[in-house]
């Protein structure tokens, strides 16, 4: 027995040594034989990080240019002023709210450009001082061309490299189309980065070997390192006689390639492009990713022979040889003297316990890791012996447990399932009954929509001989701290109504901020409450508002107008008691339509990236169902929200009150 042990061994020994010398050697071989592939799939690889890379450093860029282009294309006191243009009052508002877009831009100007009138507005800020300059753009005239072909082509928004004749510079240019409320584009506006600025914060780079150009969809030349190209694409109106990528690389071969990788970015079907090309005569790999939104393409070219050589390669050859020789010797001595020759003593004794004998005891002949063994060897059988005598009563012993630990969570359940459902009552006993919403309101919904079965939204009634008010409240938290406020602000606000007074909203906040801040004394958690308060008046056709934080958006004729509340909230620690909020006084006319939101509606997520409602959508849902009788409203309303939010959960307390004047 011995010496086939012995024998075995031996054998093992060798076929592991000749194995490893086998593999190390086929290891090396290959290693040298395809490095020149390793180099060009890691070259690869480097090029398609280093264009996502750019990609995110040319986003960074523009994206936050963009975001303020299409604010400014939305902004309503700029519509309005587009709308009536030689309005002097809309266009002293529309120039302070220019003012404060011009000092969010990177290059501190801005354009705005009018369809009704062809004039165009321009910040020049040259010789030293800034001021707006105004010309009248012509169709016929080429610099001019931009704004007659943006009016037809942009939806949205659009960059666009152009020399601008009346600044006289080369800039890259963030275009937003403006729209009136039917969807009719009324003007182009937005900013721009000066030529010099693009090129050094997106093009230019410091590490060598590698090159970044950014191009349109039909391959034009939008940066490039080499001034002169994007100069010479600025000001030439010609679009074959501008440069484009096909026109550098001087590579008929590969422009079908390039062509196709433009298509496949473009369709979303991958998110990088890479593969070899000829620039000047020179072998480059070329990785390109697409902008998405802005319809430009970001070129990475990325110089193989300065980026990794064969010469790199060498220390890891030497390395790898060293390790794979003394990993063989080192390997082949210690399986043998640790591991083969204890595991002959023990083989026999595994295979009497393999073969169902749980009573043997091993003798431990060591106090090292194979003596352990044996002695876990020891112990096994034993506890298996164990377990299979006793199998069956542990068995039962463990599911009685199991059976009186379900009881007991099931019971515990129960009783909190009982308490929420206790709490949505008391919660729902603060709500105004319908009677007293129909008598007030008339023609009304109320669109409730707790995230859990009590939150932290309420709305509220109060009604007295010659007006009432009526409220939305968004409270601190939601769930069961939500409805705690609920109760609290609930109590705090009728005893305000009933004792300071009920006919001024302002006041009504100010003194409800008041008994709050010196009623809320929390230690850990800063609580308040947003509102939306309106005293309505119907005899008199008046309605007075004042916000906390919540607006009151009012629909007349089909256009929709938001009232802002303060940016002040009720109850918070950085609240000032001595805050004076605004009453808003409106005189509607008969059939207008009135809204109250909390901003858990305007927050709740959906779409493919997730982005909140937001109160944009939710103006244009209003505007087209305002013909409607509210009922149907709040169906729309909620229709609407259920298909924009898809699978996504909800996120935070939803009210939406409305009502007919």
């Amino acid at each position: 027995m011995s010496m086939q042990v012995t024998s075995l061994k031996t054998k093992f020994i060798s076929v592991i040594v000749l194995i490893s010398l086998a593999v190390g050697g086929l290891t090396l071989f290959a290693f040298d034989t395809s490095t020149s592939g390793i180099i060009d799939d890691l070259a690869l690889r480097f090029a398609t990080k280093e264009a996502l890379l750019e990609k995110n450093k040319v986003i960074s860029v523009i994206e936050r240019e963009v975001a303020l282009a299409r604010m400014m294309a939305r902004d309503v006191t700029l519509r309005h002023w587009a709308s009536d243009e030689g309005n002097r009052e809309l266009q002293r508002a529309a120039f302070a709210e220019l003012e404060n877009y011009r000092t969010l831009y990177r290059d501190k100007s801005f354009f705005i450009a009018l369809a009704a009138s062809n004039h165009y507005y321009v910040y020049d800020k040259r010789n030293g001082h800034g001021r707006v300059e105004m010309v009248t753009l012509d169709g016929s005239k080429p610099h001019d061309r931009w704004f007659f072909e943006g009016l037809r082509s942009i939806d949205d928004y659009a960059l666009n490299l152009d020399y601008n004749a009346t600044l006289q510079e080369i800039k890259v240019w963030f275009n937003a189309a403006m729209t009136d409320g039917s969807g009719r584009k009324i003007g182009i506006c937005g900013g721009g980065i000066t030529i010099s600025d693009f090129l050094n914060q997106v093009v230019h780079t410091r590490q060598k070997g590698l090159s970044t150009i950014l191009m349109d969809s039909a391959g034009v030349v939008q940066a490039h390192e080499d001034r002169k190209v994007v100069e010479h694409n600025a000001n030439t109106r010609d679009v074959d006689r501008k440069i484009t990528i096909f026109t550098l690389m001087g590579d008929p071969s590969r422009e079908t390639q390039v062509r196709r990788a433009i298509e496949s970015l473009s369709a979303g079907r991958s998110e990088v492009e890479a593969f070899p090309v000829r620039f000047g005569g020179k072998s480059y790999l070329m990785a390109i990713s697409f902008l998405e939104g802005m319809g430009w393409f970001n070129v990475v070219l990325v110089d193989v022979s300065r980026v990794i050589s064969m010469k790199q390669f060498l220390p890891i050859i030497g390395v790898m040889s060293l390790s794979l020789l003394l990993g063989i010797l080192a390997i082949g001595f210690l399986i043998n003297r640790m591991v083969l020759t204890p595991l002959g003593r023990l083989s026999a004794a595994s295979r009497e316990i393999a073969a169902g004998r749980y009573d043997i005891s091993l003798p431990v002949t060591g106090r090292d890791e194979l003596g352990e063994l044996t002695g876990s060897f020891n112990a096994m059988s034993a506890m298996v012996l164990d377990h299979t005598t006793n199998l069956e009563a542990r068995v039962r012993e463990r599911t009685d447990e199991l059976s009186a630990a379900n009881r007991l969570l099931e019971d515990s359940q129960r009783r909190i399932m009982e308490s929420i459902t206790y709490a949505r009552m008391i919660q729902t006993s603060i709500l105004p009954d319908r009677e007293s919403l129909e008598r007030c309101l008339g023609d009304h919904f109320i669109l409730y929509r707790p995230k859990e079965p009590v939150g932290g939204d309420f709305y509220y009634l109060r009604e007295f001989p010659d007006h009432f008010l009526l409220a939305v409240i968004d409270c601190t938290g939601h769930g069961i701290p939500g409805a705690f406020m609920t109760m609290t602000v609930n109590a705090v606000l009728n005893h305000v109504v009933d004792v300071c007074c009920n006919d001024d909203p302002s006041r009504i906040l100010a003194e409800l901020n008041r008994v709050l801040r010196n009623t809320l004394h929390l230690r850990d958690v800063d609580a308040g409450l947003d509102i939306a308060l309106c005293m309505v008046e119907r005899r008199a056709g008046r309605l007075t508002f004042a916000g906390a934080g919540l607006p009151l958006m009012l629909v007349s004729g089909g256009e929709v107008r938001e009232v802002r509340g303060d940016h002040q909230r009720v109850g918070y620690r950085g609240s000032r008691i001595d805050y004076r909020y605004t009453n808003h006084v409106l005189t509607p006319s008969a059939g207008d339509n009135c809204y109250l939101t909390t901003d858990g509606l305007l927050d709740e997520p959906g779409g493919v990236k997730g982005y909140g409602f937001g109160s944009e959508r939710l103006r244009k849902i209003l505007a087209d169902h305002a013909h409607l009788a509210m009922p149907a409203q709040a169906e729309a309303v909620e229709a609407a929200l259920d298909a924009y939010r898809g699978d996504h959960r909800q996120r935070d307390d939803i009210t939406l009150a409305g009502f007919r004047f």
